[in-house]
């Protein structure tokens, strides 16, 4: 059980390091930080790779497939409580994560309708009216304008 113990500490440590860099990459995005973005995201699959690495080994020690029913067999408080903020740990991560992802998506979709607007294309029709008083629509910025 201690090669176990130790394993989900490693695997803490691992998640905390994974959001340490995900509240950096949030404060990239929040201060448009677009530089440094791509070595956060290297930083970061490095740690996901780590972390996949470890929670292989962590269901080659479990005698279980269900690996919190295996911990809550586990006579061991002290394993019950590392797992229980290893866990937390990887929950904090996942929130992070998609917080993030949010606001990726989020930038993502503003830049695409700024394009939309500059191009004139893949926009809402704008409602107008001509000089006779009809309705018309307009889908570019530049189809109002005659030579």
């Amino acid at each position: 059980m201690t090669a176990l113990y130790s394993l989900l500490q490693d695997i803490q440590t691992q998640s905390q390091q994974l959001l340490d860099c995900l509240s950096r990459e949030k404060k990239a995005l929040d201060k448009n930080q677009l530089e440094d973005l791509a070595q956060i995201a290297d930083q970061k699959q490095i740690l996901l790779e780590q972390l996949d690495r470890l929670d292989k080994q962590r269901a080659a020690n479990s005698c279980e497939k269900n690996f919190d029913a295996f911990i809550i067999k586990s006579s061991d408080p002290k394993l019950k409580t590392q797992w229980k903020s290893t866990r937390n740990s990887i929950i904090a991560c996942q929130q992070q994560n998609e917080i993030n992802g949010r606001l990726i998506n989020k930038r993502s979709l503003m830049n695409q309708d700024i394009l939309a607007i500059l191009s004139g294309r893949n926009q809402p029709s704008d409602n107008t009216y001509n000089a006779k008083g009809n309705q018309t629509s307009k889908t570019s910025l530049y189809s109002g304008i005659k030579a």
